[in-house]
Formats: structure tokens, C-alpha cells, sequence
């Protein structure tokens, strides 16, 4: 997916990679500093998901550094998550050596 603005440059993109059927990862997201908070990334997470569940993707998930490491930078983008509706499953250590992995899904659709 990528964002363009009204003049068509890219300001952001996001790529994807549909493991199973029912669930796809977050690979890559990344906005330009100067478009941050002005809706790029909600809107390119809600693009992706409108695929998915179009395509019958079941849970979007993303790994990130994890809240242990006291990276600034990675407590924004944690926050990102969590305000476009991914919960923390698991933070682990066996990923990245020595790097905290956080793993965040978003469930795309209900059940009962």
C-alpha cells in the first residue's frame, strides 16, 4: 500500500505479507516525518484491513520492539498500535537475540 499526496509524491507506505489464509503481518510501515499525525498511518492500516477481510483474512499482527527496551521512539510507534486497535499478545526475547520482540494482532473479524 502507499499514500501519496494530493500532488502524488509518496508520503507513506505499508507492506504486507499474508502468512496463512487467516492471517497476515504488518512487515513494514513508515510515514514521512512530515506527515506524521496528520492520518497517513490509521488510513493505510484500515486500507490493508479493508483488503483483508475482503480477501477473508481473519487477524492482522505486527512485531515491534518491545516496552521492555527504552527506546522512545519504538513507545510512539507501540502507541500508533495500540490507538488503531492491535492489543499486545506476547513480548519474547527468542526473535531478535538479545532484542525484545513484541507481537500485536488486530482481529478483523467478530466472533461470538
Amino acid at each position: 500500500m502507499l499514500a501519496r499526496s494530493s500532488d502524488g509524491e509518496p508520503v507513506g507506505g505499508l507492506l504486507h505479507r499474508q502468512h496463512f489464509a487467516e492471517a497476515t503481518e504488518i512487515h513494514l510501515m513508515a510515514v514521512a516525518p512530515g506527515w506524521h499525525r496528520r492520518g497517513i498511518g490509521p488510513a493505510l492500516v484500515n486500507a490493508v484491513e479493508a483488503k483483508l477481510q475482503t480477501d477473508g483474512s481473519q487477524a492482522l499482527h505486527v512485531k515491534t520492539l518491545g516496552p521492555s527496551h527504552p527506546d522512545s521512539g519504538y513507545a510512539l510507534t507501540r502507541a500508533f498500535y495500540l490507538a488503531v486497535g492491535f492489543v499486545p499478545i506476547e513480548e519474547t526475547n527468542d526473535l531478535w537475540p538479545g532484542t525484545p520482540c513484541l507481537l500485536m494482532v488486530k482481529m478483523l473479524t467478530e466472533h461470538p
